[in-house]
């Protein structure tokens, strides 16, 4: 049984089966092309005109997920605190998601979809996204729905592109 997000329909049971083939993408040069093609459809906008378009507080940027709920189950999973919320006074899950999560990424650059249907895609998988991809999805009214990666200094096609190419269920490198 696949796992449904809104209209769209992941072709994966679960993470596991995902990160399989996420794997055998990460080998195959016909993927890796096509999901440089498909990168190109993407806008690339740069932090600093966030920062200039909504000031200090971006409090008009929504981070839509990961959601703190789901961010703090999946801080709770990682046991990085005991899980005893309702008797914590330390709140280290909420000060982690604000630093693991920032309004501005760290990487100089936001990714926006040009095409509806991506925009639709972020829009009804967004914690699937975040959780599987390892991104941030955010949303202002100007330029919709947008992922962010919050680290530098690796391979973002490999930890990134590549396994939102195979979780989009998009099949450009059969025509290659």
């Amino acid at each position: 049984m696949a796992l449904k997000c809104g209209i769209f329909e992941i072709e994966f049971r679960d993470y596991k089966e995902f990160k399989e083939a996420v794997k055998r993408a990460r080998v195959d040069e016909r993927i890796k092309k096509a999901c440089r093609e498909w990168v190109k459809e993407w806008s690339f906008i740069y932090t600093a005109l966030l920062e200039k378009a909504y000031g200090e507080t971006f409090d008009e940027i929504e981070i839509v997920a990961p959601s703190f709920e789901s961010y703090k189950k999946r801080y709770i999973n990682e046991r990085n605190c005991d899980g005893n919320c309702d008797y914590c006074r330390y709140e280290s899950c909420r000060d982690a998601y604000i630093e693991d999560v920032p309004k501005i990424p760290m990487w100089s650059y936001v990714f926006a979809p040009k095409e509806e249907i991506d925009q639709k895609w972020l829009k009804e998988c967004a914690e699937i996204i975040a959780d599987w991809c390892d991104v941030i999805v955010y949303y202002t009214p100007e330029i919709g729905y947008y992922i962010g990666i919050n680290g530098a200094g690796y391979d973002f096609y490999d930890a990134h592109w590549i396994p939102l190419y195979v979780l989009r269920g998009l099949k450009w490198h059969e025509n290659l």
